[in-house]
């Protein structure tokens, strides 16, 4: 199966995502989808929990794609977040 559901978790006391269905035959591609579709949802939420800068992330999932979640890194500063979790499910 390679299309799947995608439905995002909390951020802050929110969730400010909706649900998406995403073909994943190219999973650069598909995580490259999934960010376009989050980050506008997420920018206003991040920036008010005073994180701006997590808006700057990129969308990852398991191995067995039942899981996924937002990742930030800052490579020069030694630092990362993970946030959003996500639950991936097979769509019909």
């Amino acid at each position: 199966m390679s299309t799947y559901r995608i439905e995002f978790g909390k951020v802050g006391d929110s969730y400010p995502i909706p649900p998406i269905t995403v073909d994943y035959s190219d999973p650069t591609e598909a995580a490259r989808t999934v960010a376009a579709h989050a980050i506008p949802h997420l920018t206003p939420v991040l920036a008010e929990l005073g994180h701006p800068e997590y808006a700057d992330c990129f969308f990852r999932t398991n191995k067995d794609r039942t899981y996924g979640e937002f990742m930030w890194l800052d490579l020069i500063g030694g630092q990362g977040a993970r946030f959003c979790p996500a639950r991936l499910t097979p769509a019909p």
